[in-house]
């Protein structure tokens, strides 16, 4: 039987059945692939640029956003805290590290969730041509809140029904050229909301939403659908005024999803993968689910991408044993697999993708609940560098070009609240 090290561990993206064991336990892409160019790929090892951050819980397992605003770097690190204490905050750093500013949240609202997945987008100034981006994030407070990204001044505030679990998305949703921001609430409530806090539409859901929700014209036909994955295994499509479009059952609470167009058709596809472990893709058109396959417990999926290059998308998924599996994106068939880690872990997130060797190609990044970071090649499955910390992983690492070199670092926040900044160097010259 696993064991489980604390309760704040469980406390992921995961079913019910993890958060309620914290509830009773009383916690308030060298040279290019193989396969791309026939060419032999570097060796590289992920290097540490340095740490910041702590937390007095072990179970931190929101992940961080990093940009460049006016060209300077920006990193937000969301971390949580025991309940009627101090040290909930959005912990915002530069480029080194350094703390720029933090936005604390009051003892009474400090959980382990007090600060979801932040943003960086351009909502408030979007409609008259300003593309300087802003800081959202989702609080325990039961609101989303608006920043200044270098200086910490208070934005924008829109309340929610609950506290917000998911990343707050920027999209044009209803095709009139003004940006509206989307969230949902964990209580189960989709908002999209304009610039100046009033409500477009506002829809109940009837069940728990753990995943961000994705803006995309989804059915190819014109126009953008808002559609969300809930713990009750169903995922709604909705149009962009509101209506629903469809909707999709799958086995088991929805607690990851990424969307693409991973086959020939117009259409694109949602993918979700669910606590029962099945990894699925639904049409975006229809609701249609167009396949399923079952891997184990808790699996978790990532954005596709063609990563090996013959011209088929592939969706890239994970389970609870430590596992990696490239599926291609038009059957769910297994193209490959990995074993990301040997040890006894309780979940892994999501692989990302993203040019981390600087090389144009893009790469695989594999976070693993026993505290590894892996550089992984998308072709076949290959591991190609590794770092490793004492503490565990429970969320996605984030990629992005923040000091402006053209090639993507790599951000982990750790269970202990600690943000990790990577490198990626190569120990060969193409």
């Amino acid at each position: 039987m696993k064991r489980l090290v604390s309760a704040s561990l469980a406390h992921t993206r995961l079913a019910v059945a993890l958060a309620l064991l914290v509830v009773l336990a009383g916690c308030a892409g060298g040279v290019d692939a193989p396969g791309s160019d026939g060419s032999e790929t570097p060796e590289v090892e992920l290097v540490e640029r340095w740490t910041a951050g702590t937390s007095t819980i072990e179970g931190n397992h929101h992940a961080a956003v990093a940009g460049r605003v006016d060209g300077e770097p920006v990193v937000a690190v969301p971390i949580g805290g025991h309940h009627g204490e101090n040290g909930c905050e959005l912990l915002v750093l530069d480029g080194a590290g350094e703390t720029r500013w933090r936005e604390a949240i009051p003892p009474e609202a400090c959980t382990i969730h007090a600060v979801a997945d932040p943003s960086l987008a351009d909502f408030l100034g979007a409609s008259g041509g300003d593309s300087r981006p802003e800081l959202y994030a989702s609080t325990t407070e039961n609101a989303v809140l608006g920043f200044d990204p270098l200086t910490g001044e208070q934005l924008f505030r829109y309340n929610l029904s609950d506290y917000g679990y998911t990343r707050p998305v920027v999209a044009d949703v209803i095709g009139d050229d003004t940006e509206e921001l989307v969230v949902t609430d964990v209580d189960g409530e989709l908002s999209v909301v304009r610039p100046d806090g009033s409500v477009v539409w506002r829809r109940p859901l009837n069940a728990y939403s753990w995943s961000a929700p994705a803006v995309a014209n989804f059915d190819a036909q014109g126009g953008k659908e808002v559609v969300v994955g809930l713990g009750n295994g169903t995922a709604i499509a909705f149009t962009p005024r509101g209506g629903v479009a469809w909707t999709a059952t799958v086995d088991g609470s929805i607690t990851w999803t990424a969307d693409g167009n991973v086959d020939d058709d117009p259409a694109r596809e949602l993918l979700v993968a669910t606590a029962a472990g099945e990894v699925a893709a639904i049409d975006g058109a229809s609701g249609e689910v167009e396949w399923s396959r079952t891997v184990e417990k808790f699996a978790a999926v990532g954005a596709p991408f063609d990563g090996d290059d013959d011209g088929d998308i592939e969706v890239y998924a994970a389970d609870e044993s430590g596992t990696l599996y490239a599926l291609s994106g038009a059957t769910g068939e297994t193209e490959w697999t990995t074993t990301l880690t040997d040890a006894e872990v309780q979940m892994t997130p999501p692989p990302v993708a993203g040019d981390a060797t600087g090389d144009g190609v893009l790469d695989l990044i594999a976070t693993t609940n026993d505290g590894g970071v892996l550089v992984v090649d998308p072709a076949d499955g290959t591991i190609r560098a590794r770092y490793d910390r004492d503490a565990a992983i429970y969320t996605h690492a984030t990629l992005a070009d923040t000091d402006g070199d053209g090639t993507q670092e790599v951000y982990v926040v750790y269970g202990d609240g600690r943000a990790v900044a990577l490198t990626v160097h190569s120990s060969s010259s193409s």
